[in-house]
């Protein structure tokens, strides 16, 4: 009867020991972990750009998409958050930093910006941002492990991309309006800090991080 007893205890002691272990992250899933450090930062920087431009934008076509934008870039953070605080991880570039690596050159230009011109200047910096997320989001929607992670992925894809369509429509029927006004300037700028946006997620980098231990950089 002891010796019963004793196995029960083992055989308790032993379940005890093997939930913590089933909570643990997949030993697979670099590329989940990948895409939600990146993710989060990358969307803090968007809604800092949209709120410093929001409540100059003339367009209320461009208002209305400045407000969906930090409503669902705020409800994708605070998940993707809750993941990481999951695993005991935090963003790339820490949380508890301020948001400072957005390019200076975007955020001087559209504060000093005003009018149909800010508008403009606008579009062309949340395309290029667009653009800069979908890569993001496509390599997780391709790669990721974890069902909800990719899920996330695919609906911010799908965000991106309708984003893209939409100011692509705003500014085609910009361009007709008016027909004279020289956007090289602009152009100039937005597609150089596009650029270096879209850069930042591409496969050769993302092969090195996942080459490291998870929640290192």
């Amino acid at each position: 009867m002891r010796r019963l007893g004793c196995f029960v205890v083992i055989a308790v002691l032993a379940a005890g020991c093997a939930t913590p272990t089933a909570n643990q992250p997949a030993a697979n899933d670099q590329t989940d972990v990948w895409f939600m450090q990146h993710m989060v930062p990358y969307l803090r920087q968007t809604t800092v750009v949209v709120s410093m431009a929001r409540e100059h934008l003339t367009d209320p076509e461009l208002v209305q998409l400045a407000d969906t934008v930090t409503r669902r870039s705020q409800a994708d953070i605070d998940q993707l958050q809750r993941w990481l605080d999951q695993r005991g991880l935090s963003p790339h570039g820490h949380s508890h930093q301020r948001v400072d690596n957005t390019s200076p050159t975007d955020l001087e230009r559209l504060a000093a910006l005003r009018g149909r011109t800010l508008d403009l200047a606008f579009v062309q910096v949340m395309t290029a941002r667009s653009r800069a997320g979908s890569e993001l989001a496509t390599t997780e929607a391709h790669d990721g492990s974890l069902p909800e992670v990719r899920q996330l992925a695919q609906q911010l894809l799908a965000e991106q991309q309708a984003q893209i369509a939409t100011m692509t429509t705003w500014k085609r029927a910009w361009s007709k309006a008016h027909p004279s006004h020289t956007t090289a300037r602009a152009s100039g700028h937005s597609s150089g800090d596009g650029r270096r946006l879209a850069r930042r997620p591409r496969t050769p980098r993302m092969r090195t991080m996942r080459g490291s231990p998870i929640g290192r950089e």
